[in-house]
């Protein structure tokens, strides 16, 4: 039996623990907090950093790790694990830059694909930000930290940013704690993403997938980690042509090989794309090196290909054609009252009714004494499927009411599908 350790203990981690456990594998789990729905699927779990390659337990008898969140990569924990002879299904510390720096992330699609880039400048002073602030209007812009914000750094001028004023002193503080500042134009259109598994050299591509960052019902309100998300039976999108989706694979393959030229060294783990339909065609919004949450939840629910065998294929360079069941899925994520914001409800208790027929994901839970209860973030995840987005909508929201206490969720997830 293979044994796997699975870093990480969010939602995204907990549906990879149940595709990996569906798998047959033998799951050990390190975790910062304890995920209760990842603790019943282990046979052993340790609670401690997941960024401090000091703090990763014993690799001895372990066939792979699996490493679930960007923090984790960034830090190079991925170059550790696999400096002490054991796999790793997550790219390197320079690979990961991908996603842990959108200047690395520009550069490459300018180097591979640069017609998937939107105007951009990566800024080095007060001058280059007013250069560009010229060539195509503050109203324009958004402002970019260039390393990881747990996406809570980019700021929209009309949105976030009001003025000039504010745009230029918020570019500023970026300037002077890094050095540097993402400067790009702001897209119109609709949004997509599409994962795929990647072994180095080749892409294997997920359902298309749609999310909702917006807190509130009419995507209202700032932007979270995401409310909920949807894919359809036939794996494509609505509002998306077949060339839309050709040229979005195009766009990542060239990614790919771009990565290993820029980086030096292969990419090897989860590629996710995140992609805006324009009316100048398609755009790369940004890039993530490992599964989208709740887009993770969509795609291994419906996967009828055994995740361990995909992970072994992974390491060896050796993917082949994956395949998916054609079913609807759609997620809600119930949150705590207040989410997001500086009056969320914490440390308080999450009942679930009995007789539900979806799956719930965990995500910043905590379980003492038998009870659930929430840290301030994003709760549960609740994952319908059916036969249409329809079917698969109203599953979702029948179990999503089962959950009861001091928490909310969006009512119009996937209601435009």
């Amino acid at each position: 039996m293979t044994r796997v350790l699975l870093l990480g203990n969010g939602a995204r981690e907990h549906a990879v623990a149940v595709s990996l456990v569906h798998s047959g594998v033998e799951l050990y789990a390190h975790m910062e907090q304890r995920n209760p729905g990842i603790a019943h699927l282990s046979k052993k779990i340790t609670i401690g950093s997941i960024t401090d390659p000091k703090s990763i337990p014993e690799l001895y008898g372990i066939d792979y790790v699996f490493v679930g969140p960007e923090a984790p990569l960034a830090s190079g924990v991925s170059d550790f694990i696999m400096s002490q002879g054991v796999p790793c299904v997550g790219p390197s510390q320079a690979a990961g830059m991908i996603e842990t720096s959108k200047s690395f992330a520009r550069i490459v699609i300018d180097q591979t694909t640069p017609q998937a880039n939107p105007r951009y400048i990566i800024a080095r002073s007060l001058d280059d930000l007013r250069k560009f602030e010229n060539q195509i209007g503050v109203e324009n812009m958004v402002v970019k930290p260039n390393g990881l914000t747990g996406g809570k750094g980019v700021k929209i001028f009309g949105e976030h940013l009001s003025t000039r004023e504010e745009l230029e002193k918020y570019a500023i503080s970026l300037l002077t704690k890094t050095g540097l500042v993402v400067l790009e134009e702001k897209l119109q259109g609709i949004e997509f993403t599409l994962q795929s598994f990647a072994d180095g050299s080749r892409l294997e591509f997920m359902p298309i997938v749609r999310d909702y960052k917006r807190a509130y019902d009419g995507d209202k309100g700032p932007n979270t980690g995401s409310m909920g998300s949807y894919s359809t039976s036939t794996h494509d999108m609505p509002y998306l042509t077949a060339e839309d989706l050709e040229t979005a694979k195009t766009i990542m393959n060239a990614t790919l090989v771009g990565i290993k030229k820029k980086a030096g060294t292969a990419f090897k783990g989860i590629l996710y794309g995140q992609f805006m339909k324009t009316q100048a065609g398609i755009k790369v919004i940004e890039y993530n090196a490992r599964f989208g949450d709740p887009e993770v939840m969509n795609v291994l629910s419906i996967m009828s290909s055994s995740l361990d065998e995909v992970c072994h294929r992974i390491i060896d360079g050796s993917l082949n054609k994956i395949k998916f069941e054609n079913e609807a899925t759609v997620c809600v994520y119930v949150v705590p009252e207040g989410y997001p914001g500086t009056e969320v409800i914490k440390d308080s208790s999450i009942a679930i009714d009995p007789g539900g027929t979806c799956e719930l994901y965990y995500a910043s839970v905590y379980e003492k004494e038998g009870q659930i209860f929430t840290t301030g973030s994003r709760a549960i995840g609740v994952l319908g499927k059916g036969n249409t987005v329809s079917e698969a909508r109203k599953r979702a929201y029948e179990d999503t009411r089962r959950i009861r206490g001091r928490v909310r969720y969006r009512r119009d997830i996937a209601l435009d599908a």
